[in-house]
């Protein structure tokens, strides 16, 4: 039986997750875990409405399911980030997956884990001038505004970003994010979320 199956909206998400679960280990503070990753066809609408049909051949062969997909273009834009993982939670639950299954959904998407202050953020971005600098770039053109820790509009932010080097974002983007910024800096619920929900299932083992 594996450790863990994982359902997720698209490519970019699945590097990240799979970064972290293979190569920062230590730094979530978790032990190895052997997953499976699955990517839903039909991306975040997919993971919020068929979560458990998609699961259900995976029930009697891993120990616990993961779901994590955008907020942004779910379907369910309006409603509140915790009760869309308490709707998808609820029908896991009822499903087989009862106190071992969890949903994380990203407010308002993935980017918004990419803003942090490491100064990697800067490099991997293409931003040679470093992370500071692009922030105040950001700031001049309104896109992160004082006060706030990260964009109001991550996506459009990293963009835009991107775009100033003459660069897009592609699932190589997002692995180095995971592989190279700090995750003690993120600040995100959703990141934070995953990552108690990882350390409670698959502790470190003592030293």
């Amino acid at each position: 039986m594996k450790d863990l199956w994982v359902l997720v909206a698209d490519v970019d998400i699945e590097a990240t997750v799979r970064t972290l679960l293979d190569q920062r280990q230590a730094a979530l503070g978790i032990r190895e875990v052997e997953h499976t990753i699955i990517r839903h066809r039909q991306r975040d609408p997919g993971c919020r409405r068929q979560a458990v049909p998609t699961a259900r051949g995976f029930l009697n062969d891993h120990k616990y399911a993961l779901v994590v997909f955008d907020k942004h273009g779910s379907g369910d834009d309006e409603a509140e980030r915790k009760h869309i993982q308490q709707a998808v939670e609820g029908d896991l639950h009822q499903n087989g997956w009862e106190n071992r299954s969890k949903a994380i959904v990203i407010e308002p998407e993935l980017e918004a884990w990419a803003w942090s202050a490491s100064t990697n953020v800067g490099k991997i971005l293409g931003w040679d001038e470093g992370t500071r600098a692009l922030r105040d770039w950001l700031h001049e053109r309104k896109l992160w505004p004082d006060g706030v820790p990260k964009p109001p509009d991550p996506k459009s932010a990293l963009q835009r970003a991107l775009r100033e080097k003459n660069r897009r974002a592609t699932p190589t983007t997002f692995k180095r994010l995971a592989q190279e910024v700090g995750l003690a800096r993120c600040k995100d619920p959703a990141f934070q979320e995953m990552r108690a929900t990882l350390r409670k299932w698959f502790p470190a083992s003592p030293a």
